[in-house]
């Protein structure tokens, strides 16, 4: 099996190329890149009548050996070693652009004594885990693969309904607090009298989310922030058939992280020397956090 090595950034990753021919005619090919652990980002792809015609990733783990030299970062190294391997298959494979995949990732939202009571749990499992595509929507009005691929969902048209019913719900009215306490399954009255006075005061969906303070969202919303995203992305949300694609995926982003306003604030504050700390925190998700693959193939990523 060919194998490449590349320097990227601080990292240094290995690439392994595995292709399946058959009397002559190649079947499918298989990319993975990892480091001293070799298979962190593992991509199919299948051919038809000896041409390359689907792409798709089918695992994602992240892990500190995952880098040849340096420990790999978990959030933005993650990025950058999933990035390459895309960039490398379509230098490889030039009619290959688009990889779908699976977005079943998850969060830790455990507090540390849970995850301290669980420390021993196995690997890709959480004390408390919570839909991170559902809680990334929630606070950041954007998925992370949205956030940091530019991936769209199964096509243009589809993708555009799922985003105008994100918008239409999340910046309309919202319903009273009964209903919504009945409707998201919230049977705490501790954490029903927490959140209500956020509710309340806020104006639509969105202003009551961001509203709630940072170190509060995982342990308030973790409970029921499913089955109310369930609701409201009815018939718009799906986990399968996103599409990254390798010749966009550092296009401008969609969600409110890119309103004109942001990217005013982002203009003014130029030269500042607290910039880089301000635009790293406009897209948030809580600190420690884990998403992971298991044996269906999901996607996993440690850290955002």
């Amino acid at each position: 099996m060919p194998t490449t090595e590349i320097a990227v950034d601080t990292y240094r990753f290995r690439i392994i190329d595995n292709t399946d021919i058959n009397n002559g005619r190649i079947h499918s090919r298989n990319f993975k890149i990892g480091g001293n652990y070799p298979d962190c980002v593992n991509v199919s792809i299948r051919y038809k009548d000896n041409q390359p015609s689907y792409a798709k990733i089918q695992t994602l783990v992240s892990d500190p050996e995952c880098s040849l030299t340096k420990p790999l970062d978990k959030g933005e190294g993650s990025i950058l070693m999933i990035k390459t391997l895309l960039r490398h298959i379509n230098t490889e494979i030039p009619e290959i652009t688009q990889f779908t995949f699976d977005d079943y990732s998850k969060l830790e939202c455990g507090t540390e004594d849970e995850k301290y009571q669980k420390r021993r749990r196995a690997r890709g499992t959480h004390a408390v885990p919570v839909p991170l595509y559902y809680f990334s929507i929630a606070f950041n009005g954007i998925t992370w693969y949205e956030k940091h691929f530019n991936a769209i969902y199964k096509d243009p048209e589809s993708h555009t309904a799922y985003r105008e019913q994100i918008e239409h719900t999340f910046t309309g009215p919202k319903m009273s607090f009964e209903d919504f306490i009945h409707q998201s399954g919230i049977s705490s009255s501790i954490i029903e009298n927490e959140i209500q006075p956020y509710y309340e005061s806020a104006s639509n969906y969105r202003d009551f989310f961001t509203s709630i303070p940072r170190d509060k969202r995982c342990p308030l919303v973790r409970g029921w922030i499913n089955s109310f995203m369930l609701r409201i992305l009815h018939n718009v949300f799906y986990h399968d058939e996103w599409i990254i694609d390798s010749t966009k995926m550092d296009a401008n982003r969609g969600g409110r992280n890119n309103s004109k306003e942001n990217k005013d604030k982002r203009k003014t504050r130029k030269g500042n020397k607290r910039n880089n700390k301000i635009q790293k925190d406009i897209y948030y998700c809580p600190k420690g956090s884990y998403y992971y693959s298991d044996t269906r193939g999901e996607m996993c990523v440690e850290d955002c």
